[in-house]
């Protein structure tokens, strides 16, 4: 849309002298231009640019000023073209039903022309700021597509190597079992899977949108299957950790079985890095409800201060004093970002005996 020097508004109305003392009231600061009719507007405003404001008279003999303005109302909003009505009679049921048909304001004839200034000033302000606003959004668009497409192709270009890391660092621990160097080669390893832990939740980040949150693709899953297969791979992982995994009644749904177990793994994951050495991680599905599946993940720890708490799930945060982690401070917030595509919540609890985060996830 071209940048115009001063803002235009248009007059319509049936009376030439009506609209010339209009014209006359606004041309020291608008670019006025006059209609005799809402046809022949309605015809131009189809053909080109929209002003900034449209000035109707209320009573014209080819259509009323509400008839014009229900007509513009199909394509444009009253933020996109602020209309302002000119009426001479302004009863309380005229104005209502101007109101209705999407009418920004009033002005009753004969008028002050100062007043009509300060109307129609008011409003053109508003479709400037409107204007404004699509521009920043549209910036912001092109800004978080590119950042996603960004996020994508660096995160597949550190894959590659990453890959040739873990696949030589294989080798390595195979032919150095006896060695004093294989302490160094588990170090390698585990740095390059932190590595590829931060890269992926990153790449998560980028795929969160704030009018659709993380995408999901739901599918027939059941949760109590998913944490066994996730807590066997932790065990694994944590020889010297215990594990404890309780399930009661039936934890069937429809989610996202993919997305279900990253929550599974970052909540697991968070409480093994926060538990208190020696003591158990224990993991709880109760699917008693029938209308949803609730998980709870605890371990034994320092306890969280409040102010603390209610930062958790802001993305980027850690816990107070850890310097050092197996991600980016993202994983608790894809956690709340996975349950809320879900149509689920999670909450966070922690006192001097335990932590424990509580997620809810509807069935449906």
């Amino acid at each position: 849309m071209a940048e115009r020097e001063r803002p235009v508004v248009w007059v319509v109305d049936d009376s030439p002298l009506q609209a010339q003392v209009c014209q006359t009231a606004l041309a020291a600061r608008y670019d006025v231009t006059a209609f005799e009719g809402g046809a022949a507007m309605l015809e131009t405003l189809a053909l080109g640019q929209p002003p900034e404001l449209l000035v109707l008279d209320w009573h014209m003999p080819d259509m009323s000023g509400v008839d014009v303005c229900r007509f513009v109302r199909q394509s444009l909003d009253s933020a996109q073209l602020p209309i302002l009505i000119l009426t001479a009679t302004g009863t309380a049921e005229s104005l209502l039903e101007g109101l209705a048909a999407g009418a920004n304001d009033f002005v009753r004839k004969p008028f002050l022309a100062p007043e009509l200034n300060a109307r129609v000033a008011a409003l053109v302000r508003s479709a400037a700021l409107h204007t404004k606003l699509l521009r920043v959004e549209k910036q912001l668009r092109v800004e978080a597509d590119f950042r996603e497409r960004f996020m994508g192709m660096l995160a597949h270009d550190l894959r590659q190597p990453l890959n040739s890391i873990f696949m030589a660092n294989g080798t390595l621990v195979n032919g150095l079992s006896s060695s004093p160097l294989a302490k160094s080669a588990d170090i390698q390893r585990r740095a390059a899977g932190r590595m590829k832990h931060m890269i992926e939740e990153l790449l998560d980040f980028t795929r969160i949108r704030p009018e659709t949150g993380m995408p999901i693709q739901r599918a027939q899953t059941d949760f109590a299957a998913t944490a066994t297969e996730i807590v066997e791979e932790m065990q694994a992982s944590h020889p010297q950790k215990s594990f404890e995994l309780q399930v009661a009644g039936d934890c069937v749904g429809n989610w996202d079985p993919e997305r279900l177990a990253q929550v599974c793994t970052n909540l697991i994951c968070n409480a093994v890095e926060h538990g208190a050495v020696g003591a158990p991680v224990v993991i709880r599905l109760d699917g008693t409800d029938p209308s949803d599946v609730e998980m709870s993940v605890s371990n034994i720890g320092h306890a969280i201060s409040p102010e603390v708490l209610g930062q958790l799930f802001l993305p980027f945060r850690r816990a107070a004093g850890k310097l050092h982690g197996t991600g980016v401070g993202l994983g608790l917030y894809i956690v709340e970002q996975i349950v809320s595509a879900h149509g689920g919540t999670i909450t966070a609890q922690s006192d001097a005996t335990r932590t424990r985060f509580v997620a809810r996830l509807p069935r449906a």
